[in-house]
Parts: C-alpha cells; structure tokens; sequence
C-alpha cells in the first residue's frame, strides 16, 4: 500500500485501508476500487490523503503504535460523550432563533455538567490506548492516517495521548501515571465543549475577537475537570498545556524549568507549569505539525524537527524536546521518498517508499522504487540502504518526482 495525496487519486485504484465517515459507519470499505466521483466525496469530509494499492508494496505494513481499529473506536466513543454532553446542557441548537446558555451559564451548574459528563468514557478510551501501548517501543514513534474534519479534535486528542504516554514511559512513570497522563491529554481540550459550533471547526478562519474565546478554553476545561471531581492533575493539563518556558504562554503566563518532567520531593514550585502539562504541550506542538486540520500541509518528520528545535527552551521544555527528538524516525513505513544519489547514477531521481524502517539507523530503512526520474512507472525495484551505503534519499512529497 501507499499513502496519496486526494489529488493523485485516479479512477481503479484500490482502497488499502477503510474511510470511515464521522458517525463510525466504514464510508468506503478497503478493497474498493475508485470511481471518478469519489474524490468530490472525500473532499467534503475533509480528508485529503488516503491509503490505496501498488503492485510491489504488498509487504508493506503499518508501524503504527494503536492499532487503526482502536483509534476509530476511541475517535467514535470521544465524539458520542461530546455531542451528548453538548445535548444535555443545551448546547445542540435545534433552531435559528433559539438562544444557546453561555459557558457561564453553564459552568455555574457544576451538578448539572458532572451529571452530563461522562467520565467513564474517557478512561475507557484511556485504559484501551495504555493496553496497547504497553507493549510498544518507548523509543520510535510511528503516527500516520488520514484526518477528517467532524472528528479532528477527537483524533488530536488520541494521537497527542499516544505520543505523551511514550515519553512518560520514556522517564518512567510507573503504569498508573502513564494512564493518568493519557486521560489527562485526552481531556485537556475539554474546554472547547462550551464553545459554539462555528469555533470548532479547525478549518475555520475567525477573527481575533473569536480567537480569544477560543483562549478561554484552558479556564472551561479546569472549571469542567473539577466539577466532575476529575483529578487535580488531569485539571491542571487541561489548564496548563498553552503555557510556555518563558512565561509567554496562556492562560496564567506561567514559567517552565527546561529540566525532565520527573516527579520532585516536596511541593512544586509556586508559578511553574506542572510536569504533565509539559509533556502534554509538546507533544501537542508535535502533533499539530505532522497532522494539521486536513487542508493545511503536514510537515515532513525532518522539518517538524526543525520546528520543534526552534520552540525549544523558550517555548517548549528542551529536555522533554530533546527525549522527543531522539524518538522521532526519520522515515517511516509508507513515506514517500526520493533518491538523490548512488554510486552509479542508475537510480538517482527514483521514487518511491519505505517499505520497513531501521530500529539501527533511522536513516537507512528499506525501500522499494516505483517510478523512474521521469514520473513513469517502472517493476518495484526493493532496496536495502543498510546494505547499500552508497545510495542516499530523501522525503519527496506526495505526488512528486524529479520529472514534475
């Protein structure tokens, strides 16, 4: 399989993975073979890559640390305890005219939102994400698949988990804090449940009136957290993940360390961001980059890591940035690349993917070659980079050769 950009689709290829559409139901089943309309279809859920066939990528498997179906069900089971809480305190408008409660309104019934939220829900998801993890490889990060615009922030909210829970593992964390930082990022973005319909759309262009609601979001999450007797950690990432090192950050311009987020002797220091609210910040900066709303470009994992270096410090804890970095794969399985040397020229400006990545040497993973420097289509040449040190590459985007 391969992964494409929506533009590249044509008429017969075939579905490597299943679309789901935003109420769960599969939209589009794997196996299907694609018919011209379909890409009209796909756009207007707001997904813009997909995955298909190609002869000579059989082998080719997904890395990816949650398996596809449990992502889906968290995604699914996040959005039905949203849009049920949103019903029950009388934020889902069923007419033009009527008058929604404001936060405030809202917020000032706490038996009334502890009674709508459901809790459970969210540790479910939390309990889920951790069994799989478990057995994972604290030290590689794998991140991919296709983003829809309905679910977008349910899906963020799962793959910032992810990432937090492999860097509490990477410092430790006993298996009790690592479920705990996992149901703490899934609920830091809580806030925005209060928002208006229009505020959420992460397509959305709003004025800076509405950014600043938006803003408020960290406040409604804390105020949220603690009338469904949520952990005080859990309400204090959902407070704290929008603060910066340097105290430029929001709500309460709180100042970061730069040191490992490692639990500390004694109470922590008044005016400083809690550990977990640091993690939670970068790997929400992470995410973000490499898997925007759909419409924006997602970075290459060697600019995200240009991105994150440049945050580090004043914006971002260098040392839980620095722990990230060396877990980031500088390929993964799928990635489009290019050939930008070997030592008999033969296949320079060849592209192609990785077919698996290299545990050893992040940048020498085995690759399989599809097209010519021409953009035509040549038999799957397989090469190992391991073996063959001469050869160099490098991430092509989606729909690129050396002939465009």
């Amino acid at each position: 399989m391969i992964q494409i950009a929506l533009k590249e689709l044509r008429a017969g290829h075939v579905l490597a993975r299943s679309i789901y559409r935003d109420t769960g139901e599969i939209m589009l089943s794997a196996g299907y073979r694609m018919t011209p309309d379909v890409s009209l279809k796909l756009n207007d859920i707001g997904i813009d890559r997909i995955w298909v066939q190609e002869q000579g990528l059989e082998d080719l498997e997904s890395e990816d640390l949650v398996s596809e179906a449990t992502i889906n069900q968290c995604v699914l089971l996040l959005r039905k305890t949203v849009l049920d809480f949103r019903a029950k305190v009388g934020l889902a408008k069923t007419s033009s005219e009527e008058d929604l409660p404001s936060p405030k309104q809202i917020l000032d019934k706490p038996e009334i939102i502890k009674e709508a939220l459901n809790i459970t829900a969210f540790k479910k998801v939390a309990a889920d994400i951790y069994q799989e993890l478990k057995k994972a490889d604290p030290t590689i990060l794998h991140i991919t698949g296709s983003r829809s615009l309905g679910n977008f922030f349910q899906q963020q909210s799962v793959d910032c988990a992810i990432i937090a829970a492999l860097l509490a593992k990477h410092y430790n964390y006993t298996p009790d804090e690592i479920e705990d930082m996992i149901l703490a990022v899934l609920l830091m973005d809580i806030g925005y449940i209060l928002l208006p319909d229009h505020l959420l759309n992460p397509s959305a262009k709003l004025s800076l009136e509405e950014l600043e609601l938006r803003k408020q979001h960290p406040d409604y999450g804390f105020d949220i957290l603690r009338a469904c007797n949520v952990s005080l950690i859990c309400a204090n990432v959902a407070l704290q993940h929008h603060e910066r090192q340097d105290g430029g950050g929001y709500p309460r311009k709180l100042i970061g360390k730069n040191t490992p987020p490692l639990r500390t002797t004694g109470p922590a220091t008044k005016g400083t961001i809690n550990r977990y609210a640091e993690i939670a910040a970068v790997a929400f900066d992470y995410i973000s980059l490499i898997a925007p709303p759909p419409g924006i470009s997602a970075q290459t994992p060697i600019n995200s890591i240009k991105f994150l270096v440049r945050l580090s410090g004043a914006k971002l804890n260098s040392a839980i940035v620095e722990t990230l970095l060396s877990m980031i794969p500088v390929y993964n399985s799928g990635d489009r690349i290019m050939v930008t040397s070997d030592e008999t020229g033969e296949l320079t400006g060849h592209v192609g993917v990785v077919l698996r990545s290299n545990s050893k040497e992040q940048n020498r993973p085995t690759i399989v070659l599809i097209y010519n420097s021409a953009g035509e289509r040549i038999p799957p040449v397989q090469v190992n980079l391991w073996e063959r040190k001469d050869m160099e590459i490098r991430e092509a985007k989606l729909g690129e050769s050396s002939a465009s």
